[in-house]
């Protein structure tokens, strides 16, 4: 009886203050429960499709489509957004700044320069630009493009020369650095290459006294992590 009774008035206690939550205008804590709470969140990432659409064989890539359908948003501001894992990366220009995608760097000057600069000049309001992950990078890589550059569309078009970050959007065929270093020979870093073709390599590690592109990144919250 003792027991009933303890959860009656636990319940009621709940009730009570749900109640009182309510009148205060607030949002209420979970709306709509747990699941609700689950469902936003798994909305509000998800792992990209590899944008391949044409299918060579049954139970193939283009077939399946696993993976959310590559989708990105042109901020207007020289930034483009990742609708799937929300990351906003900085676009590419051919005007000479410090966003022309002619210009390469070593590794250690994609950090120290390049970077650097976007901080240090607050780009696009932001000042937490960093070097993207060897998988952030590969995530904006479009497996369903013959012509390279390998991007969709919304990193490569109105791309001629004298195109600035707001006028246009570009990317150089080529490799771009990422941050990862590579385990085996710490002496490498890895980068992705936008102009692979015909079975040629399009991720590998190479020296980091090599120069090659960058392309920095912002935000990212644990995308597939464990907390």
């Amino acid at each position: 009886m003792m027991t009933k009774g303890r959860a009656f008035i636990g319940a009621a206690i709940a009730a009570a203050i749900l109640a009182g939550w309510g009148g205060t205008g607030q949002a209420q804590p979970f709306p709509g429960g747990l699941p609700a709470c689950e469902a936003k969140l798994a909305a509000a990432q998800r792992f990209p499709a590899t944008g391949q659409t044409f299918s060579y064989r049954a139970g193939d890539d283009g077939e399946v489509q696993a993976g959310a359908t590559l989708s990105y948003t042109d901020n207007g501001d020289g930034t483009i957004t990742d609708n799937n894992t929300k990351l906003i990366w900085e676009k590419k220009s051919d005007d000479g700044s410090i966003h022309d995608k002619d210009t390469t760097y070593s590794w250690f000057n994609a950090f120290d320069v390049h970077v650097a600069t976007l901080n240090a000049t607050n780009f696009a309001g932001s000042s937490d630009w960093r070097v993207p992950n060897v998988k952030e990078l590969l995530s904006i890589v479009n497996y369903n493009d013959f012509f390279t550059p390998k991007v969709s569309s919304e990193f490569n078009n109105n791309c001629s020369v004298g195109a600035t970050v707001l006028s246009g959007s570009c990317t150089a065929a080529s490799q771009y650095w990422s941050s990862t270093t590579n385990a085996s020979d710490p002496g490498d870093q890895y980068f992705v290459d936008f102009g692979f073709v015909f079975g040629t390599a399009h991720v590998g590690s190479v020296a980091g006294l090599t120069a090659f592109h960058v392309r920095a990144v912002r935000g990212g919250a644990n995308l597939g992590g464990s907390q």
